[in-house]
């Protein structure tokens, strides 16, 4: 099972707007190599839902939301998000061997509702939105960086500026889809082959604040929102690369954007996510095989903009947004069976 995740989440503002169809970025950067890919980390969660129980853990050095988190060397990487002032760039692993924290390689700018995928090897943080703008969606970037050897390089830029998208890795190819281009939502997915990106299949009902993650074989897309956070999704799609379709899912129990999914144990985790008024304890498992969605404990701390990876035996579902709009928090919390 493959344990990488990329959540983005959602902050309570209004607006709306038709699909954006941006022409391609011609900058032009260098690519990541082209190393063999490694296999993806597996658990061995076999625990029925009713046995899984949530509890706590050491809490994050930094109170934030809006982040994006991914599983490298079996250390959870949390990167960049929303403090209480304004965006971050600051990076931060948590280690659930030890339950301890320590920093990483900051981010040379601060972002929030971006994307990170652990790509050929090395993390790569992907569009999200600039801090420092007039509202939270006013800066949308197209910028795609890679941690190597302990600093951020910049590799080929996105054909569109998109935050709260989703990525994941598939095969030997990154994926990026849904998200917003400020007021305007983002509908072509995009595959990244170490080289350049490329447009695929359009995500059906396209939304930002979407939540996506990857079994290795196919690209799922679960909740969302249209710009609006009063207009949230119950949307569960599956992406095929092989070829190049989305299929609709049984759809998620809670329509909510901002929410977390990762695979673990052969089913999808989703947890959290907010909408207007509200923020989600609620955790839902889908499970691939049945095909049948089936709820668990709720989260001790509802949270939406949290980072949620499953390491070992066990989800973690790390820091977020406590109330809806900002509000960041340093909790971190773990699923299992024991």
């Amino acid at each position: 099972m493959a344990s990488t995740l990329v959540a983005l989440a959602a902050c309570s503002s209004g607006g709306g707007g038709p699909i954006s169809g941006v022409e391609p970025s011609t900058t032009a950067n260098t690519a990541a190599p082209a190393t063999t890919v490694p296999p993806p980390p597996t658990t061995t969660t076999t625990a029925a839902p009713s046995a899984l129980t949530w509890r706590a853990k050491a809490a994050a050095p930094t109170a934030r939301q809006e982040v994006a988190s991914a599983v490298l060397d079996g250390r959870i990487w949390v990167v960049g998000g929303l403090t209480a002032a304004d965006a971050t760039g600051k990076v931060e692993t948590y280690d659930p061997s030890s339950d301890r924290w320590a920093p990483g390689p900051d981010l040379p700018i601060a972002l929030h509702h971006h994307a990170l995928a652990v790509f050929r090897g090395e993390l790569v943080v992907v569009g999200g939105f600039l801090g420092g703008g007039s509202n939270l969606y006013s800066r949308p970037s197209d910028r795609v960086l890679a941690l190597r050897n302990g600093a951020w390089v910049d590799l080929p830029k996105l054909r569109r500026p998109r935050g709260g998208a989703g990525a994941a890795v598939v095969g030997d190819t990154l994926y990026v889809a849904g998200g917003r281009d400020a007021g305007l939502l983002v509908a072509p997915t995009e595959a990244f082959d170490g080289v350049s990106w490329q447009d695929k299949a359009p995500m059906p009902a396209p939304r930002d604040h979407v939540a996506v993650a990857s079994d290795g074989r196919a690209l799922y897309a679960a909740g969302g929102r249209f710009l609006d956070p009063d207009r949230t999704s119950d949307a569960f799609q599956r992406y095929d690369p092989a070829r190049d379709t989305w299929t609709e899912l049984p759809v998620l129990p809670t329509a909510r954007g901002g929410l977390g999914l990762t695979m673990a144990g052969g089913r999808l985790v989703a947890a959290g996510g907010e909408d207007a008024s509200h923020v989600f304890g609620q955790v839902e498992l889908f499970d691939l095989a049945a095909g049948k969605w089936a709820p668990v404990q709720a989260m001790r701390t509802p949270r939406h903009g949290l980072g949620l990876n499953a390491v070992g035996d066990a989800v973690f579902a790390l820091v977020g947004g406590t109330a809806a709009g900002v509000a960041p928090s340093s909790v971190l919390e773990a699923l299992s069976g024991g």
